[in-house]
């Protein structure tokens, strides 16, 4: 057995070395004289990792996820959470989660067809939460470079809008209708539907959204006319929803449905909701249909 003895800025050190020759015995004392404070024997260092191991266990899993609740996370989503911890848990059953390598978490998570996305953002999480308790280093973090894959929702990927054919055949079918109350001419009323192709029109033409057709509706935007002849007739002037200032060209049909609208006003597109009513024609015998 090799003992050092070695007095240091006036502090005496006696240190029992797991040492099996002179040779080992040399390298311990030059480890020591590096840093005498910091120094430990090589049973003491294996000691200390192991107090200082992370496991991915029942317990450790638990609090975490009380401190998800504790946060008002649902209960819903703090289950997800725990079902997938739990795997990870089965998966690195008596591993250091220190010594895991990102190979090892790709391989795991290839063994799984469906959830990856939910299975990285658990373990993640889990990481994080034990990094901001002091039980895991950044750089002992495995799951730093796990990336979470960016998934599009499924109406961003939907075919949206409808082809000229489909809009030309709305704009068609859009009809008004009259009716008397009792044959009585005097009760004759007329829907006016002129609007609400003018609305339509300059939807399918500009991609402009309702809200902002009816601030041009209101006048709360420009009309510029073009004098020279060809297809664009105007442009206009007008906030977008986001509040940026917009200006597009239209052609005569757009032109005219706009300035119909303007000359309406905003009743042209939006109604009240306490003045919305249901107008149904009435027949001979006084029933509504």
């Amino acid at each position: 057995m090799f003992v050092l003895r070695k007095m240091v800025q006036g502090r005496a050190y006696t240190v029992h070395l797991d040492a099996r020759s002179e040779t080992e015995a040399e390298a311990e004392l030059a480890l020591f004289l590096r840093d005498p404070e910091g120094y430990r024997t090589r049973q003491e260092a294996r000691q200390l990792k192991q107090e200082a191991a992370v496991y991915v266990t029942a317990e450790t899993v638990g609090r975490f996820l009380e401190s998800m609740r504790s946060a008002g996370t649902t209960a819903r989503y703090v289950g997800n959470v725990g079902f997938y911890l739990a795997t990870w848990a089965e998966a690195l059953a008596g591993r250091d989660l220190r010594t895991v390598s990102l190979q090892e978490l790709l391989r795991e998570l290839a063994r799984h067809p469906t959830g990856r996305k939910n299975r990285i953002t658990a373990l993640k999480s889990f990481a994080s939460w034990l990094r901001e308790q002091g039980a895991l280093s950044l750089a002992e973090d495995p799951t730093v470079s796990l990336k979470v894959p960016v998934t599009r929702p499924e109406k961003a990927m939907r075919e949206k809008g409808y082809s000229i054919e489909t809009t030309e055949r709305l704009y068609r079918a859009i009809s008004g209708w009259e009716y008397t109350n009792f044959k009585q001419e005097a009760s004759r009323r007329t829907t006016e539907v002129q609007c609400v192709r003018d609305v339509l029109c300059i939807h399918a033409k500009t991609g402009m959204h309702g809200t902002e057709i009816e601030r041009l509706a209101r006048g709360e935007g420009k009309v510029t006319m073009l004098e020279e002849p060809g297809e664009v007739a105007a442009t206009v002037t007008f906030i977008h929803k986001s509040g940026n200032v917009h200006r597009q060209s239209i052609d005569r049909q757009t032109l005219a449905a706009v300035q119909r609208l303007q000359a309406r006003g905003c009743s042209a597109t939006t109604t009240p909701p306490h003045q919305r009513q249901l107008h149904l024609p009435i027949q001979s015998d006084g029933s509504r249909r």
